[in-house]
Order: structure tokens, then sequence, then C-alpha cells
């Protein structure tokens, strides 16, 4: 965390007559401007908090015996600021200039300088890692002018990261509820922010818009933060992480909204459920719809999309963004598998049928993707077809699951996955060929391994190493071993 400039604006009084009690001068003031500049020539702490507090002593004393004059409780508002008294600061503030109108342009720039000295006060104990203290200052500088939104920006910060490192439900709930206020608290001031730059009021605006959907979202408040979404995306158009995230909670939206209706007797609250969920259902393919027609995405942004679209029965729509996977990571097993689903999910079985017959030559030791090649069948009325892979898939010895390959450094990669056992003798040798693919379908490595089967029923976690120069986006494999291989078709 670090201080963040601001502009300073010049104090403009307009041209619209006063109103109140104006302004005089008196001996109160006098002798508080004269203890003023003894505070601030004062070198030594302790002189300069004297100083500040003889003139509230004074000032305190022209509340009571000249309770008419609005430059009383403007200075005091000063000094209190500066001997720690904010809450008596801010409303001293706001007294001078209720009581004098023309005073809020000066008491403008007073609560500013008051502002800048708690704010920095606050970033430095919050670049200590004294966060109890920073949020006292955070709190204070908001208190004494609440025109800036650097303070609650920090603040939601502070918050949001004790919330993640907090064991206790309710002290995390208390924080993220914290810390939502905060980012609230920043959007609503960032537009009239006049001491702001520009490209800052962009800046904090899209931070405070941004992390207060990802709080609410998670408090399951899913409609203000598909509306706080919304906010950063205004700024930010076709941001892809905001646009996926807000379809998300637009879901989960429709979802919750969904279970509730259920829970209800037919009648107008369950229908306005039902519409509800409906409404945020249609929005959230929208956002999908706008997704998918574009070019310009990762392999990793079309697998979500498809996964989006999938939870919410749009099974060709899924299909399509795991085939824009495969056309540009072409032997990525997980999205293979995710397509045969939708393909089965949407009753697309002359598609599933050839998906399917390619995950078993891909993945031949795996009980879903012969169960994916024995419905495509049966659905097909390829019934004989349908029975050997049956037969088939009861004779599998072991099952490999959870494959997947992670990247390490300089080349090295990890496969790792599970060994199920379901009919060999423990300590079985399995011995698998896995070749590995690049993004234009080329194989680039391939490592032989064997494994041990784990006892009859129960799994063993397994992992190989390889290296390669190319980026690995895909795998198939083989049995080597003539005896499983027959096993395993």
């Amino acid at each position: 965390m670090v201080a963040l400039a601001v502009l300073t604006v010049p104090s403009l009084v307009s041209a619209q007559e006063c109103v109140g009690d104006k302004p005089k001068g008196g001996m109160y003031t006098t002798s508080a401007e004269l203890y003023f500049n003894r505070a601030r020539v004062a070198t030594k702490p302790e002189d300069k908090q004297r100083n500040w507090q003889q003139a509230i002593d004074v000032l305190e004393d022209g509340f009571q015996k000249q309770p008419d004059n609005p430059r009383n409780y403007l200075m005091a508002a000063t000094a209190y600021a500066e001997v720690g008294r904010y809450e008596d600061a801010a409303a001293a503030f706001t007294k001078a200039e209720e009581m004098w109108s023309c005073y809020e342009a000066e008491a403008d720039e007073a609560r500013f300088r008051a502002w800048s000295r708690v704010w920095n006060l606050g970033v430095r104990y919050g670049e200590a890692e004294e966060f109890d203290q920073a949020i006292e200052y955070y709190i204070n500088a908001w208190l004494v002018y609440d025109k800036l939104p650097q303070p609650m920006l920090q603040l939601g910060s502070v918050y949001s990261n004790l919330a993640l490192t907090s064991e206790v439900d309710a002290e995390r709930h208390e924080l993220q509820i914290k810390a939502i206020e905060a980012y609230s608290n920043a959007l609503s001031v960032i537009p009239n922010a006049t001491r702001l730059r520009e490209d800052q009021a962009s800046n904090y605006s899209r931070a405070a818009a941004f992390n207060l959907a990802q709080l609410l979202a998670i408090q399951e408040r899913y409609e203000e933060a598909a509306a706080a979404y919304d906010l950063y995306l205004e700024q930010v158009p076709g941001d892809l992480n905001a646009m996926s995230n807000k379809a998300v909670v637009m879901l989960r939206g429709s979802n919750m909204a969904a279970d509730q209706a259920e829970e209800l007797e037919d009648g107008p609250e369950k229908e306005v459920l039902v519409a509800k969920a409906d409404s945020l259902q249609a929005a959230a393919r929208a956002v999908y719809a706008e997704l998918l027609d574009r070019e310009d995405l990762e392999p990793n942004d079309y697998y979500n999309i498809g996964l989006g679209l999938a939870r919410i029965g749009r099974y060709e729509g899924s299909a399509i963004a795991y085939k824009k996977v495969l056309e540009l990571e072409p032997y990525r097993n997980t999205a293979l598998e995710a397509l045969g689903r939708a393909y089965f999910a949407g009753g697309m079985y002359d598609s599933l049928l050839v998906v399917a017959l390619q995950l078993v030559e891909r993945y031949p030791m795996s009980l879903d993707n012969l169960a994916l090649l024995a419905n495509a069948h049966r659905e097909l009325e390829q019934l004989e077809d349908g029975l050997a892979v049956l037969e088939r898939r009861e004779a599998l010895p072991y099952e490999l699951t959870d494959l997947e390959v992670d990247y390490g450094e300089e080349g090295v990669y990890a496969l790792s996955g599970y060994i199920h056992n379901m009919k060999l003798d423990a300590d079985t040798e399995v011995t698998l060929q896995f070749d590995f693919y690049d993004d234009a379908g080329e194989v680039v490595a391939s490592e032989t391994t064997t494994l041990a089967a784990p006892a009859m029923d129960a799994q063993a976690e397994f992992s190989l190493s390889f290296e390669s120069a190319a980026l690995i986006s895909g795998f198939v494999y083989r049995v080597t071993d003539t005896a499983q291989a027959e096993a395993g078709g």
C-alpha cells in the first residue's frame, strides 16, 4: 500500500448569497491563531500537542461565550484533527458549514488537509502490516473527509485479506461485510471526487467494482454482484473475466431463486421467484452467447464457457465451446470428455458416437468413456455393438481416472492420476505408454511407465515426470503389456 497522489483544487467561493451567522473576529479566534502559529513552528511533538490543546481550550470557551461565531468551530475542527480527536473534528467542520453557508469551500480545504495527514498515517501502518492501526486511521480519514475514495479502497482491501486468513466463519463473514461496505462507499464518492485525476478515478472505480462484485458473490448476493460487474464493464467493455464472472453469478442467482420457488406453494410470491430465475438465466445465456462469438479467447476461456452453458442446459452451445477448445488443443482429454457429455445430455447421438469412439481409442481404461460409447450405440439402436461395449466395460480389470498434466519449470511436466483396481491381484504390474501432443496435434514426447495395482477395489495415485521443449496441451495412452491390452479392448 502506498500513498496516492490527489489533486489540490482551489477554493472557489460561488457568487451565491451567503446564509447564516457571519464569521467574526474576537479574543477567542485571535488567541487560538496565536497557539496555531506556535504549534506549526514547534519542533518537539509535545510542544505541538500542547499548543493545539491550548487552542482547543480557548475555542471551546468561545463555543459558550460566542456561540454565534462559526469561525470558532472551523478553527476548532482543525485543532481537533491535529490532536487525534477525529469525531470532534468532523462534527465541528459540519457545525461551521451549517452556521455559515459560504464556509463550504474553506471547510473543504481544511478537511482535505486533515485528511491528508490521517490518510498518510494509515498508509504507513498498512505498509508495516500493523492492520489494527491502519484500519483506525483509514476510518478516521474518511470521517473527516468523505470525498476521496482511497481510505475506503484500502479499508476494503485490508478487510478482504483478513477475511481470507480467518478460520472462524462468523468473523470471516463480518470482515467480508465490512469490506463490501468500504468498497461501496468508495464507489459512491468517485463520480464527484474533483480532486482526482481522470485516470485515478477510472482505476479506483474499476478496482472497487470488481472487488465488490467478488465479495457480493461470496455472500450469495448474486444480483448485486452482477450489477457490480456491470459497473466494471462500463469502464472495461468486453473484459473476459468480468463477463464470465457475471454469467456465473447470474446462474447462481437463478438457481437460488428456483430453489426458493420450489419450497413455496403456488401463488404470486412463487411466480415472482420463477420469473426472476428465468430472467437471470436468460441474461446469463446472453453473456455466454456473446463470449462464444468471440475469436480472441484462450482454450481455457472456451472450456469455462462450455461448462457454464452446460449448467443451464444449453448443450449445443457448450458443444460448440468445447469444439473450439479442441481446435486449439486437439488432444486435451478434459475437453473431449466434456464434449461427449454435452452430446449425450443434448441427445446428439450421432455426434456422440464419433466422440465416444475417439475417447475409447485415446483413453481405453475408463468406465465413463465406455459407458458413453455404449449409450451412443443404444440410442442409435446398434444393440449388438452396444452389448459388446458393455461386456468390455464389465471385463475392465482396472480404471485410470483424474488424469492431468501440470507444467513445472524449464520444460519439465508431470502427469498425475489414479489407478483403480477392479479385478487384478494386488501388485500386478501394468505397463502404459503415454504420448504427449502440442497444439498442432504433433507428438512431442513419449513416456512408458509401469504401475503396481493396489489392493482389490482400492485406488492409488501415480505420477510421472518428463521433459519437453514444446508446450504440451494433451496426451493419449495405450496399454503395452499384452494381457492387459486384450482386457482393455
